[in-house]
């Protein structure tokens, strides 16, 4: 006899976990020859006096970026492609994930979209959205009468 710890979530051997991931993942063409679509990886940080993006993609090449800022969101497109060494029969299994890929993030209040800079090194898309100058706190001096 095998003890098996009791999980509240877990019924028919399946965790809830799964179910959700399943939920969440990004869609999938059914044509066949449309291209996959996939979401990269990324965090988003505050600074004192901006937001900054960083997004993993490896593989893909800087060409095949493209970044657009309308009213107050920020989209990220771009595409990675399987290359002809990647396409040999032999292959038995593919975990990674190629063809296209779109990101949104809105933009907060206070931020001033004319400055965003954005730059690509080693396989990160680092993108830095400036705070506008009257959203940056700063500090008041308390003087003495």
């Amino acid at each position: 006899m095998t003890l098996v710890r009791w999980n509240p979530l877990a019924r028919n051997g399946l965790w809830m976990d799964r179910i959700f991931d399943s939920f969440f993942q990004t869609p999938r063409s059914t044509e066949p020859d449309a291209p996959d679509f996939w979401m990269p990886r990324a965090d988003v940080l505050e600074e004192k006096d901006a937001y900054r993006i960083e997004m993993d993609l490896p593989g893909v090449k800087k060409d095949d970026i493209r970044i657009t800022v309308q009213e107050n969101s920020l989209e990220i497109k771009g595409e990675r492609n399987l290359s002809r060494d990647q396409e040999a029969e032999g292959r038995r299994r593919s975990e990674r994930f190629y063809g296209a890929f779109e990101r949104v993030f809105y933009l907060p209040k206070g931020t001033d979209a004319s400055k965003i800079e954005s730059a690509y090194e080693n396989g990160v898309l680092a993108i830095r959205v400036p705070k506008a100058e009257e959203a940056i706190p700063r500090q008041i001096e308390v003087k003495v009468r």
